[in-house]
């Protein structure tokens, strides 16, 4: 929940695993298909042949950037804080060849907040960085804070201009 006084300026996604986890765990499951073909008697070629058609019906399903987005975090603005509001799923078993729905929830988190009297934009970018990798860290593993999109345009922002 906001205070009327807040605009909410990002939200950063938090995905079910890092773009890392995510090939990881395709390559795992792409090796067992491979042993499971061989294991049942078809030919290497047949198993490339195998494994290639049931990863063109899989894998482009699962793209990493749109797997499973399990809750977000938003940044938002007053005229005398920068507020962070953690919204995630509780659930603890999430696949990456899955597509069951997390529900996702406010985490009603207290102290994500800082004044932002006197400060620059700098300091301001570096102080909302330094509370994203708190954030980060206390994310259970493998969820992962995307802040790919943020870092593009952080330093492009005006919170000065925006209070």
């Amino acid at each position: 929940m906001h205070f009327p006084n807040e605009k909410v300026i990002y939200e950063v996604p938090i995905y079910s695993m890092s773009q890392k986890e995510f090939q990881h765990r395709w390559e795992n499951w792409k090796k067992k298909c491979y042993i499971r073909s061989e294991d049942m008697g078809h030919t290497r070629e047949e198993t490339e042949n195998i494994v290639k058609s049931i990863m063109q019906g899989q894998y482009p399903r699962n793209v990493w950037k749109y797997n499973q987005i399990v809750g977000f975090v938003e940044i938002a603005v007053s005229s005398r804080d920068i507020a962070f509001y953690v919204h995630k799923t509780l659930d603890k078993r999430i696949r990456a060849t899955g597509n069951t729905k997390h529900y996702i929830q406010d985490m009603w988190i207290n102290g994500l907040h800082f004044p932002i009297h006197n400060m620059t934009n700098e300091e301001i970018v570096i102080e909302i960085d330094r509370f994203l990798d708190a954030i980060q860290k206390d994310l259970s593993n493998p969820l992962y804070l995307c802040r790919d999109v943020y870092n593009n345009i952080k330093n492009n922002i005006d919170f000065i201009g925006l209070m």
